[in-house]
């Protein structure tokens, strides 16, 4: 059993991640809505089309996960029903365990504050944080579906702030999308991209954060 040490670092307080891309699997982008699609006989297009117009009200909060897929993928008759789907769309969501373990290790070694930053809706969240564990991992969750605003939205990074009650250049911000890597850095976060995980470990170490 390792016994973590925390020393608080000079510089940074608090590391924020976002969730798909980083931690694990994408919750719901379009290669896995191609793969549903596929996998039920639906045409993409078509269900691109609705998800369009209904995806925003999803994950700002405004809409279930239910009912999201109801209007979205129901408008005609199926052979499946809505349970088959939402398990199909849970499946897809996979853990990526030593991306996880790296983050932890980076909060306990270095004494700081976990805090995630995602645009996830309703059900597929739940789903997430049972199946990658990250209730035990992070201290708070800033997810689009209850602050009802989504990344690039700046008021997400700026309500990140005020809950952990820090200032940007205390906090380190990590996204597998280099938008919203230059939305954080441009608030004054030192944020950077993750690729994989080795270049992310030296990143971190980069920073003079310990990742073991």
């Amino acid at each position: 059993m390792r016994i973590w040490i925390e020393m608080a670092h000079p510089r940074f307080r608090v590391l924020y991640s976002d969730i798909g891309g980083v931690l694990g699997t994408n919750g719901w982008d379009s290669s896995i809505r191609r793969n549903v699609c596929s996998k039920f006989a639906i045409p993409h297009e078509e269900i691109d089309a609705r998800h369009q117009l209904m995806f925003d009200s999803f994950e700002r909060g405004f809409m279930k996960f239910e009912d999201y897929l109801r209007w979205v993928f129901f408008a005609s008759p199926r052979a499946f029903s809505l349970e088959e789907l939402s398990d199909a769309v849970f499946s897809a969501s996979v853990p990526w365990p030593e991306n996880i373990a790296l983050f932890h290790r980076v909060k306990c070694a270095n004494g700081l504050k976990f805090g995630l930053i995602s645009n996830e809706g309703q059900g597929i969240t739940e789903y997430r944080m049972n199946v990658f564990g990250l209730r035990e991992v992070a201290d708070f969750m800033l997810v689009s579906h209850f602050v009802h605003m989504r990344k690039p939205d700046p008021n997400i990074w700026h309500l990140a702030l005020d809950l952990a009650q820090m200032t940007p250049e205390q906090c380190v911000y990590v996204d597998d999308r280099q938008m919203f890597v230059d939305v954080a850095a441009n608030l004054g976060f030192t944020a950077f991209q993750h690729v994989d995980l080795d270049s992310t470990r030296r990143k971190f170490e980069a920073l003079g954060l310990s990742t073991t």
